[in-house]
């Protein structure tokens, strides 16, 4: 399995950390869960960069079905599918974004693009990010 550096860096970093914030800890249950595998592998999901912020995290990444998009998603926002628990905990918010938002081809959310200045697509809960790797 093929994950680029970017990914195994960014997992490197969380893991180096003494303690994780939330943010932190759904990124790297999202970037363990897209390396390991599930609906989708790092074959198919090409991480190019990611951080967290307090209540969730922006990641950056190519599919072999889309464009390379930005996804910002936050512990209160709508991306988040439920599919594990009605109330998760930062590691179920982590993969479930993985299988379910990240892995899923953009389908209709293709149309609304929020494009920055680089051309970086981004979707998920406002407001975007304006980070350039």
């Amino acid at each position: 399995m093929s994950v680029t550096p970017a990914h195994s860096a960014a997992i490197d970093e969380l893991r180096a950390l003494p303690e994780l914030s939330w943010g932190q800890t759904a990124l790297l249950s999202c970037l363990e869960r897209l390396r390991s595998g599930g609906p989708t592998s790092a074959k198919e999901v090409t991480v190019v960069d990611a951080w967290a912020f307090d209540d969730g995290f922006c990641a950056i990444f190519g599919s072999p079905w889309g464009p390379t998009v930005g996804l910002r998603v936050t512990a209160t926002g709508e991306q988040y599918s439920g599919a594990y628990t009605d109330h998760p905990t930062a590691e179920e918010f982590g993969t479930d974004i993985a299988d379910f938002s990240i892995a899923e081809p953009l389908g209709r959310v293709a149309d609304e693009l929020v494009f920055d200045a680089v051309g970086i697509g981004w979707w998920g809960d406002p407001p975007f990010s304006r980070r350039v790797s």
